[in-house]
Order: C-alpha cells, then structure tokens, then sequence
C-alpha cells in the first residue's frame, strides 16, 4: 500500500468501524476512513443514509481508493450506486445483503428499506459499477446472501470476481476475511 492509497470501510449494521475489520484495515492503512452503520448512523432517514455514503465516496473517489462494505454496508453502498456517475475506486463486498432476506429455519424475515426499487435498478442496470468489483461470500450463507443471490447480482452487475468461500456462512472468519482483504488490496493496489 502506498501512500497515494486510500482504504474506505463500510460496516454492516451495528458495526463499529474501530473494531474487528475495521481495526485491522487501521494497521495497514492509518489514516482508513470508517463509517459505522451503527445505531446513531441508522437513526437517520434511508435517503440521507445512502447520501452520507455517496458524499464520501465521490469526496475520496480515485483509482486508488479501495473500499471494504460488509453485509448490510454493502447495501447501503449498492444502493448510493444507482442513477449515479460511476466511480474509479476499487469495491469489495463481503458477504454482502443483496435484498430480501427469508431463512426458514432461523425463522427470520428482513426486507431492506428501498428493496424493490434497489431490485429494478440492478436489473435495468442504472446500479452503476465500480472501475473494479469483486464480491466474496460464504457457501454456506442463506437469504439475501445465498450463492444463488449472490452469482444473479454479481452477473447483473457484471462483476469482476466473485469468490464464494467453503464451510462459511455469513460471518466469515477473521482469518479468511484477512486473506480476501489481503488479496484484494494487493490486486488493486
């Protein structure tokens, strides 16, 4: 990582960008810009969420600016890409929330705000790419984030790499989080 290179770290929800993730990113890039998706950030209205993120992203956009959002970060992210210029910097989703989420077994629902309208956009293709994006996910992940989902978003999208990790699920290991981070800022770096 040079000094021109800049690291941009989106969480995923209740996520503290100095933690975790967040904390490693810090060691190899001190001044890694975070934004927490964390309770005071979700207080705010859907619209202003996805502002704040396309602020940041057109104020640090470059070729050499990677971003890092995970799940429901990656969301958010998506979400600020539609209708928008696209941007030079590099992406990488983890594990990323890629709509409506329903696992029967955990008895679990979620629906994403802006779901439909996020759903027609990537398919009318108005969800405007990244110079370079690459999407990792578990194999073993449900819902919004199964491989199913994942490889329909990452075709509609066009993505450039799409990894889908054996025996995880939608936490992924620290240790294979920091090999996929690793790859990634070595590839776009």
């Amino acid at each position: 990582m040079t000094s021109e290179q800049r690291i941009i770290y989106i969480t995923g929800r209740g996520g503290d960008a100095g933690k975790g993730l967040g904390a490693y990113l810090k060691t190899i890039d001190p001044h890694r810009i975070g934004l927490s998706v964390n309770s005071i950030f979700l207080s705010l209205p859907f619209d202003q969420q996805i502002s704040t993120i396309h602020d940041l992203l057109h104020r640090f956009d470059g070729p050499n600016t990677s971003i890092i959002a995970n799940s429901y970060g990656a969301y958010l992210l998506t979400s600020s890409l539609i209708d928008k210029p696209a941007i030079a910097s590099q992406v990488l989703l983890l594990s990323p929330l890629l709509g409506l989420t329903l696992e029967e077994e955990q008895m679990f629902y979620s629906s994403p705000p802006n779901q439909l309208s996020w759903s027609k956009a990537l398919e009318q293709g108005r969800m405007n790419k990244p110079s370079y994006l690459e999407v990792c996910a578990g194999e073993s992940d449900g819902g919004a984030c199964s491989p199913t989902v994942v490889m329909e978003f990452s075709e509609l999208i066009k993505a450039d790499q799409v990894q889908l990790i054996p025996d995880q699920g939608h936490q992924l290991t620290s240790t294979v989080v920091q090999l996929v981070v690793g790859l990634f800022l070595a590839q776009t770096g």
